[in-house]
């Protein structure tokens, strides 16, 4: 695909997440994605997991790309993520907390779809902002 496919590609991803909605994110993704964060990898199947707990917690969440760069094969971006605790998180009950995270995303583009991605974090994590501790081990940076 070219760059600029791609980077459309990555936007209606993140976009579909943003919104929860699965089967629009899934829809972008290779039938064997991985994202990747360090040493620990998920699935679609973590992947949606992930984001009800997000829809439950932060219905207000919205990722914001600063910058986004692409070939034909990788496509990368640094983007803000936004949200404001209002249901329950894991143990957290809703604070009405303004929680902010920064990412770089990196992605593997096969035929046409994400086929694997690299996150990393900048900062604390939703869960730590939100209670001032540690996240529980199955959570992710982001949460």
């Amino acid at each position: 695909m070219s760059a600029e496919a791609n980077i459309q590609l990555l936007r209606r991803a993140w976009a579909a997440w943003d919104r929860g909605d699965e089967e629009g994110f899934a829809s972008c993704l290779t039938d064997d994605w991985h994202e990747h964060e360090g040493n620990e990898s998920g699935t679609l199947d973590d992947e949606r997991q992930t984001m009800r707990r997000h829809r439950i917690a932060f219905p207000d969440k919205h990722t914001e790309i600063h910058r986004i760069v692409a070939d034909e094969v990788t496509v990368a971006c640094y983007c803000t993520t936004t949200a404001t605790h209002t249901g329950l998180y894991v143990d957290a009950e809703p604070a009405g907390k303004r929680v902010a995270i920064s990412e770089m995303i990196f992605s593997r583009v096969e035929d046409g779809r994400l086929a694997e991605t690299w996150v990393m974090f900048g900062g604390p994590g939703f869960y730590a902002q939100i209670t001032g501790g540690k996240a529980p081990p199955h959570l992710d940076d982001l949460g």
